[in-house]
């Protein structure tokens, strides 16, 4: 019996010993594919393929989470998106059920990638921020140097380079706190793009070197391309087109040795430009068709429209007039196709920079409140030493006391009432009364359709050419002044203003409250808000003082209104009608008033209209448009 003992002891040691071993392996195999996701992810998706089934079988679930993680990463890296989001979810999925923070913070990370790569900036900014909140609860600092990475390629994106310059340099910081080498060259790389937009180009290219040696140390072969492109267009820029082909090249060839194809059409898409200034037009109107098909299979819009615009330049320098034609109406149709994603982006810059100041307001209230503290502190030792300075009896000292506890009481009392009126009115300022009510009362809500509502867009033409002979704070006084006018004209009728995106107004009728009568009274302030733009030129043009012209799109018809966001909300409307009012107003003239058939229904016993055409709209058929001249 004792011998048997010994024996199952032993088959147990021998057994634990195999799962530790196994579980060795697993972690082996995930660190390999890990090393080699920069450089050959296709190699790498195997490796964590391998890993994968091998931490099945033997329920290794956090060698399992890792290799799951590792094929969604490597399926980013050639390109399949979709692969890549399901493999994630599922590790971010096993991570939680293990509740291993660490790795949790890494998937949330990469799905903001993910998000980001669709250009849903909101999405992706959540995942960030919840990634790194958990890294920070840990102090994993190898995942928040990555999430203050991604939060600022946001903010670079939007047009926030302050921002993202600040998060750049913090996450460089925090990579070599944790001797996160393999982090050095990404973030370099960022910094030397911000050094690019500011027209430092020397210091841009030391940057770009820099971060091609650190790439090149970590294996990061993609980073190393992508040092390589940026080099290529800065001598593209400077005619210098010898040395932007060698550099293109490079990249080209390690972009397709790693398998990332799209990052190779557009390096391709580079080299279409500049064999155009080398007049070699026929290769360049090839790998111009080729980048164009990839962009038309891929969905990639942005890839598509540029390749469009080489190949109209190709067949204009070769004098074929006809086929420059055909690309640049495609050209033209792809810019249009734009513009819905431009207007997204333009409002999600608006929601971060209303966040901003928000941010700002808080940081500055709860400094008062700490100086307020401190010099109450101040104060009442200065008390109490004076006191004991004059013999003043324990009950003087006492009541002193309570006077000043009953007027500091007071005094916050009076400052609480105060923050919260400044709260409400910032409140109406940027939503619905009857949707601040509702908040108040429910803390929260409801989205709300509406049959019929009629938008109007107001876009500020000749901005672009102010902007170049005034000075900033000029232009942001006269847009000011213009936009205030026309928050008081619509405030004559029932219309809610929506936002401001740059030089846009956005505001409509029939909400929030529904009204049938919404078109007439839209339509009665654009005719106003058209004469005040005609008498502010006239008075200008006497000074010879800076002006601006107008473009106004009205429609009418279905949308959709409420609350976007939790912590950075606003009220928005979005449908179809919005989108046709923007494009109402892209194919008005200056100084018109430009309204769609629907809305010239509503109200063409009421106004002088003159019938212009026709606009195709999207999932509408065609679309008749009018001007307005004037009330019949």
């Amino acid at each position: 019996m004792k011998k048997f003992s010994t024996l199952l002891f032993s088959m147990l040691l021998f057994l634990i010993s195999a799962f530790a071993q196994s579980e060795n392996d697993i972690d082996l195999l995930n660190q390999k594919a890990e090393s080699l996701l920069n450089q050959k992810p296709e190699e790498s998706l195997a490796l964590a393929d391998k890993a994968k089934s091998f931490a099945e079988n033997s329920s290794y679930k956090k060698g399992q989470a890792k290799a799951l993680a590792l094929i969604g990463v490597a399926n980013y890296k050639i390109d399949d998106y979709t692969k890549a989001r399901i493999f994630i979810t599922q590790a971010e999925a096993l991570s939680e059920q293990s509740n291993d923070t660490s790795f949790i913070a890494f998937c949330k990370y990469w799905l903001a990638n993910l998000e980001l790569n669709q250009g849903q900036y909101g999405k992706a900014l959540d995942y960030y921020q919840d990634a790194l909140l958990l890294a920070q609860k840990i102090n994993d600092k190898k995942n928040i140097a990555r999430c203050l990475d991604g939060k600022a390629t946001i903010y670079e994106s939007l047009g926030e380079d302050d921002k993202a310059m600040d998060l750049y340099s913090q996450s460089l910081a925090v990579a070599k706190e944790a001797n996160f080498k393999e982090w050095y060259g990404n973030v370099t790389f960022e910094l030397a793009n911000q050094a690019y937009k500011m027209g430092m180009i020397d210091d841009a290219v030391t940057k770009y070197n820099e971060a091609i040696q650190l790439s090149e140390d970590a294996g990061n072969l993609n980073n190393k391309a992508n040092c390589l492109q940026q080099l290529a267009s800065i001598n593209y820029d400077k005619s210098n087109l010898k040395d932007a082909m060698k550099y293109v090249q490079q990249a080209m060839d390690i972009f397709q040795e790693t398998g990332s194809m799209s990052s190779f059409s557009h390096s391709r898409l580079l080299m279409c430009f500049i064999l155009l200034g080398n007049k070699q037009f026929d290769l360049a109107i090839d790998l111009a068709k080729l980048s164009l098909q990839e962009g038309k299979t891929n969905g990639e819009t942005e890839l598509e429209k540029s390749s469009a615009e080489a190949l109209y330049y190709a067949y204009l320098y070769k004098g074929d007039k006809a086929k420059a034609l055909e690309y640049h109406i495609k050209f033209h149709d792809l810019s249009e196709a734009n513009h819905t994603k431009d207007l997204s982006k333009k409002m999600t810059q608006l929601e971060l920079q209303t966040n901003f100041e928000k941010e700002r307001q808080l940081a500055k209230a709860v400094q008062d409140k700490k100086d307020t503290e401190t010099n109450a502190s101040f104060e009442k030792q200065k008390l109490i030493k004076k006191a004991s300075f004059i013999g003043i009896g324990l009950l003087a000292v006492i009541a002193a006391l309570a006077v000043f506890a009953f007027v500091q009481k007071r005094n916050d009392t009076r400052l609480i009432a105060s923050e919260k009126r400044k709260s409400d009115e910032w409140l109406h300022n940027i939503l619905p009364a009857e949707v601040v009510a509702e908040l108040k009362q429910s803390k929260s809500s409801q989205d709300k359709s509406y049959d019929l509502a009629t938008v109007l867009f107001a876009d500020i033409k000749n901005f672009t050419g102010a902007a170049e002979k005034i000075s900033a704070q000029q232009l942001e006084a006269e847009m000011d002044y213009y936009f205030k006018k026309f928050d008081e004209i619509i405030g004559k009728y029932k219309i809610e203003k929506i936002k401001t995106i740059g030089d846009a107004y956005l505001c409509m009728g029939g909400l929030p409250k529904a009204d049938v009568d919404n078109a007439y009274y839209v339509i009665c302030a654009a005719l106003e808000i058209q004469e005040f733009i005609k008498h502010t030129k006239a008075e200008r043009e006497k000074s010879g003082s800076t002006y601006f012209e107008i473009r106004i799109g009205i429609h009418t018809g279905p949308l959709i209104a409420g609350i976007v966001g939790l912590r950075k909300f606003g009220y928005d409307v979005w449908g179809d009608t919005v989108n046709m009012a923007a494009r109402m107003e892209q194919h008005g003239d200056k100084g018109k008033i430009n309204i769609s058939d629907s809305t010239y229904e509503l109200v063409k016993g009421k106004f002088s209209c003159t019938h212009r055409g026709k606009i195709e709209g999207k999932n509408k058929g065609q679309v008749d448009m009018y001007f307005v001249d004037g009330i019949a």
